[in-house]
This record gives C-alpha cells, sequence and structure tokens, in this order.
C-alpha cells in the first residue's frame, strides 16, 4: 500500500573527503639528508623530529659567524676609546676637526660591523636549526619524495607532506539555483539553516558512515565552466576511517519533516518511459501507474507524482500480472526499514 508518511525533505551529493590541513614538509636550505625518523604513513606529533640533514657546513658557518662577531665586538671597543680619546684633546685643541670626524666615521663603521655581524650569527643559527626538520602540528605524514642520501633544497619542493585528517573534511558542489535560495534567506538565516540540517555519509562499500557531520563552508563565487558553488561539510575521524581523495555520498536532511507520499522499493519497475507500480483498483483490477520518484527511506521511496496515499501496490508477483486483468489480492505488511513482507492476509475475507 502507498502510506502518506513524515519524511525529512533530503538531498544526496557525490563528494570528495580532502584533508583539513596539509603541509608540504620542504628543505630551508641545501644539505643532505642524513637520517628521517618516521615510517611513511604514521601518526606525528607536533614538534616531532622528521629529517635530519647534514650539519657540517652549517655548523661551520655559524663558528666563522660567531668568530666574525667576536672581532666586530672589539674593533668597536677599539673605536670607542679611540673616540673619547679624541673628544678628549681636541676640546684642549690638540685634535683637528677633520681628525675627530676621522674617528667618529671609524666608530660608526665599526658599529655597522658589529650589527651585520650579529644578523650573520642569527641567519647561521637559523640554517643549523633547519638541518632538523619536525613535525608542524599533529597529523599523518605521508609518503618520502627523497631518500637518506639526496641533497635537497628549498628549490627541491617537497620531502613529504603532513595531512589532518581529524576533522575531515567533505566537499560537494551545489547548483546555482539551489545556492541562491540559500543565500536569499538572509546569511542569519542561511546559519540557522545549515545548523538544522542532518548530515551522513554513505562510504564506497556501501555502508553507512557511523558519524553524522556540519556544514563547514560554502565559495563566495561560482565555477563559470559547471554552474556549481563550491560546498563543504566537516565530519570527526577520530578513527581514522576516512582518509583523503575517498568518493563518498553525502545525504543532508532537513529537521523538520513533511508529509510524502512513500512506496516499496521493490515494487518499482522501469520502461524506458519511466519508473511504474503496478497498483489494483477498487474493481480488483490491475493498472499501471508511472511515478516520479524522490529519495529512498530504509526500503522505501518518495514517490512525488502519480499515485496516492492508500493505494494498493504489487510487491510480488509482478511478472504473472499486467495492466487492466481482474486478480485476487492477499494484503502484506512491508517492514519499512528492511523491506521484509509479514503477514499474510487474503483481502476481502
Amino acid at each position: 500500500m502507498a502510506d502518506n508518511a513524515e519524511v525529512r525533505p533530503s538531498r544526496e551529493f557525490v563528494a570528495r573527503t580532502a584533508a583539513s590541513a596539509k603541509a608540504g614538509i620542504s628543505a630551508r636550505i641545501e644539505a643532505e639528508i642524513q637520517e628521517i625518523h618516521f615510517k611513511e604513513g604514521s601518526r606525528v606529533e607536533k614538534g616531532q623530529l622528521l629529517i635530519s640533514l647534514e650539519s657540517t657546513s652549517a655548523g661551520a658557518d655559524l663558528r666563522q659567524a660567531e668568530a666574525e662577531l667576536t672581532a666586530s665586538r672589539a674593533e668597536l671597543q677599539s673605536a670607542t676609546r679611540n673616540l673619547q680619546r679624541g673628544e678628549d684633546v681636541a676640546d684642549k685643541g690638540f685634535l683637528s676637526a677633520a681628525d675627530l670626524d676621522k674617528l667618529r666615521d671609524r666608530f660608526s663603521a665599526a658599529e655597522g660591523r658589529l650589527q651585520a655581524a650579529e644578523a650573520a650569527v642569527q641567519k647561521a643559527a637559523n640554517n643549523l636549526g633547519y638541518t632538523e626538520i619536525r613535525a608542524p602540528f599533529d597529523g599523518w605524514v605521508g609518503k618520502l619524495k627523497f631518500d637518506v642520501g639526496a641533497v635537497v633544497s628549498p628549490a627541491s619542493g617537497a620531502i613529504t607532506e603532513i595531512l589532518v585528517t581529524d576533522p575531515i573534511y567533505v566537499e560537494f558542489q551545489l547548483n546555482e539555483a539551489d545556492f541562491i535560495a540559500f543565500r536569499r534567506a538572509g546569511r542569519e538565516a542561511a546559519e540557522n539553516m545549515a545548523s538544522n540540517l542532518s548530515l551522513y555519509l554513505t562510504l564506497p562499500d556501501g555502508e553507512r558512515y557511523p558519524q553524522g557531520g556540519v556544514l563547514d563552508f560554502a565559495d563566495v563565487s561560482t565555477d563559470a565552466s559547471t554552474g556549481t558553488v563550491a560546498m563543504r561539510a566537516v565530519f570527526p575521524n577520530s578513527a581514522a576511517v576516512l582518509v583523503p581523495g575517498l568518493y563518498v555520498t553525502l545525504h543532508i536532511e532537513g529537521q523538520a519533516g513533511e508529509p510524502r507520499i512513500l512506496v516499496p522499493q521493490v515494487a518499482l519497475q522501469e520502461t524506458i518511459e519511466g519508473q511504474f507500480v503496478l497498483v489494483v483498483n477498487d474493481q480488483e483490477q490491475v493498472v499501471q501507474r508511472f511515478i516520479k520518484t524522490g529519495p529512498r527511506q530504509g526500503a522505501m521511496v518518495v514517490a512525488e507524482t502519480g499515485i496516492e496515499a492508500g493505494e494498493r501496490v504489487i510487491v510480488e508477483g509482478m511478472q504473472k500480472v499486467r495492466s487492466g486483468v481482474t486478480v485476487n489480492p492477499v494484503s502484506k505488511r512491508i517492514d519499512p526499514d528492511t523491506g521484509v513482507l509479514a503477514g499474510e492476509e487474503e483481502a476481502g475475507q
């Protein structure tokens, strides 16, 4: 029987999972990879040492910069003392103005060389620190693109990458018309609408993902080539079931239901003209009804048009009957979740 039931409005989208954050792990100096401290595909923590680069050259550069800093400090101290003596004797008329200017110039130059030396030490210390590459955040580390012994530099590109998959993003496309309807309600109303939606996933193996998600992002422009707007949902993924790049089915349902007509999925048949069901009218005759279907609800499917609530739908023996024949129907109940038929009862007796 076609039942009238409260059905929450729903939509399905082909979607793809994506990391909620990712970072390419690259070398910031040119050096040889000495040691890898992680296993590809493993979980790493923020600050964990991932890669050690050859540090001999960077260490030597730092020692040289520190030596030059020491020399610059000594030079400045000497220039300071000379300037102070020069100013003392100049006040007594024993030093010309030109010679005093030379002392001041030497002092200023020594100050400048000290600042340059301090900057060189800082740069060399940073470069030595760059020989240890650490994880910028908690996540999963990917495949290595360079092995131990390879010489890498900033121009080499990423050595590997780290992905954050908890939470994980689910990206999909919404057509322009639906997006405009969503935005026309106004920003506040749209946010309220998003918070009142129920989101869940069907995985590639057909199983339902156990945790629900929420809408997270809508792009500010449309894709001119497809006429769609990029949308994003976010789902918890603490068990790491989902990995980036999976094709999944995203189901979005409203919280409030509305009355809709449901027919059993097993009753549906299809021709080149469309989908139809066979119903039994008041004269016990079989009648073919073409219907427009909507979303599935367990073992049932929404009938948008073509059938009325309470009409008797044939769910067994469809191959034995045709439109116009008279039948002696037997009433059965169908479990709306599993589709199991039970409780046979002869109609009219």
